[in-house]
């Protein structure tokens, strides 16, 4: 018997397609055993996962966006070994971790995967602050990253995921000033004025920037690429080609490999992780390999 968990964002606006699609399946379905909990606040997702986690539910699904999942691994993470597989609805705002993985199409394509066992092992991220850990699946970074998250998280989202993170990168970048960050490695070093610096399981991140088109969630490494002190200019000059997936030839952006690197500025350099604010430097961020089970198609 299969028990799956659904984690549904109470806030999400496609909720109802969710139900209408469960309702359609439910009835054919063979030795599973499902329940939907709705979150009511942030934080939410994460004590539902780790419950499912206790109850022995043998998968987890996340309905929402980036946000939603972020809180969700933190939540089976809490457990040392947890023999859980994860899986994703991507019904969020921006949805970019599933850009990069090919997944169910369907809620009965994602059932079927249920029943015949499908799912691959992936890398996680790990970021240590003095204070506590968090994790996260596809994307962590700092720098301006951190203030266009704080800066999008307050927003309506009106006019759709793409218009408003693009607002809110232009609008950050002239008010942001470009922080003194030093950066080490097992293999390499950095120092220097820093747009941003971007650790990537996946490859999307900021609602379809392909900002690291080699990153592999298999690899048990970060794909590293740093933005030293661009401007503005430099951003919207390339912002297509990003989008595009092609690495720029830019004598201020370094593309680098690492599976642990410690961070530290002597300004206030925050941190996101899944478009999520996490905090501020210092901050030690590493790679777990192939610590998920994750539910694929």
């Amino acid at each position: 018997m299969f028990k799956v968990g659904f984690i549904l964002n109470g806030n999400n606006h496609r909720k109802k397609k969710f139900y209408k699609e469960l309702s359609k399946v439910r009835k054919t379905l063979k030795d599973v055993e499902f329940n939907v909990i709705e979150t009511t606040a942030q934080g939410h997702a994460t004590s539902l996962a780790f419950e499912f986690v206790n109850e022995g539910y043998t998968h987890i699904i996340g309905v929402g966006g980036d946000g939603t999942l972020n809180e969700v691994i933190n939540g089976i993470m809490r457990h040392e070994n947890p023999e859980v597989v994860l899986g994703i609805l991507p019904f969020g705002t921006a949805n970019d971790f599933v850009k990069s993985i090919k997944l169910p199409a369907s809620m009965k394509d994602m059932f079927e995967a249920v029943i015949r066992e499908k799912s691959s092992k992936i890398d996680i991220g790990v970021i240590d602050l003095e204070s506590r850990r968090h994790y996260f699946l596809n994307i962590a970074d700092i720098g301006i990253g951190a203030e266009v998250v704080k800066r999008v998280n307050k927003s309506t989202k009106l006019f759709g995921s793409n218009f408003t993170f693009f607002a809110a990168i232009a609008r950050t970048f002239l008010t942001y000033k470009n922080q003194d960050v030093k950066c080490h490695t097992n293999d390499w070093d950095y120092e220097g004025k820093t747009n941003s610096l971007v650790m990537a399981n996946g490859k999307y991140f900021g609602s379809g920037m392909c900002i690291a088109p080699r990153a592999d969630m298999q690899d048990g490494q970060f794909s590293v690429v740093i933005s030293g002190d661009i401007s503005i200019k430099d951003y919207l000059k390339n912002i297509k080609k990003i989008k595009r997936g092609e690495e720029l030839s830019h004598p201020k952006v370094e593309y680098k490999t690492a599976s642990k690197l410690e961070l530290s500025s002597t300004e206030s350099c925050g941190i996101e992780a899944d478009g999520e604010f996490i905090g501020y430097m210092p901050a030690s961020i590493s790679v777990v390999p192939k610590k998920i089970n994750l539910l694929t198609a």
